[in-house]
């Protein structure tokens, strides 16, 4: 049995944890159970929850990037970033608290890799300042895993307070400006909320790239 453990099939095994149980229930021990090894054998390829979680995050990763097509990695890097993000957002939220799963790991892979390599490629073509690009390519990685696991927790949250007939609601006649607020985010189907700001992010990261692209060509000039 340990000659045919893999590092996916450990991830993956404990992606079927992660989906019947949440995060808590990923443990060395329930890995073993879960493979049908014992925890000795286990711990020859994997010795720590961390590890697992490592391994998990790498095969969300590897699944996302198996959705984009070569078209993709040749095109625009804002057609590429929202591809990206499209696709990583839908392996992470294919399973329970997979942003928390997620979150703190780098997909050291080279699927993940070639996207990332695609992305700063795409930004370069745009003539993106070389010390820009990187920082781009990070807060894609930051947008979409701090969304899902906002975007988990907070659906969490609503089927507590339905349970419970709690209501994080304020008082409309003190803050009546954060009760429209709340209200207009509650009532808006994640999907929206999510293109909503894949939208204002590539705005943003538009203007600043052409911003810091004329303040660079400026000083190579001598412009003032």
């Amino acid at each position: 049995m340990a000659k045919k453990l893999t590092r996916e099939a450990i991830a993956r095994a404990g992606l079927r944890l992660l989906d019947t149980g949440g995060i808590d229930a990923i443990t060395t021990r329930a890995l073993a159970a879960e493979l049908g090894v014992q925890s000795p054998t286990l711990y020859w390829h994997i010795k720590s929850k961390r590890e697992i979680l490592r391994a998990m995050a790498v095969t969300m990763s590897a699944d996302a990037a198996a959705t984009i097509t070569a078209a993709d990695r040749r095109a625009p890097w804002q057609h590429l970033f929202t591809r990206w993000a499209c696709a990583l957002r839908a392996a992470i939220l294919s399973h329970r608290d997979g942003g928390r799963a997620f979150a703190g790991f780098l997909a050291a892979d080279p699927a993940t890799f070639d996207i990332t390599e695609s992305f700063l490629q795409a930004l370069h073509d745009a003539g993106t300042p070389p010390d820009l690009a990187p920082q781009c390519a990070m807060l894609l990685r930051h947008f979409v895993v701090g969304f899902c696991v906002e975007e988990q927790a907070l659906a969490e949250l609503r089927e507590r307070a339905e349970d419970s007939s709690e209501s994080a609601a304020p008082d409309p006649t003190r803050y009546p400006l954060s009760a429209r607020a709340i209200q207009a985010v509650t009532t808006t189907h994640q999907d929206q909320r999510f293109q909503l700001a894949l939208r204002i992010t590539i705005a943003g990261l538009t203007t600043l790239i052409d911003e810091e692209r004329q303040r660079s060509s400026s000083a190579a000039t001598g412009s003032p």
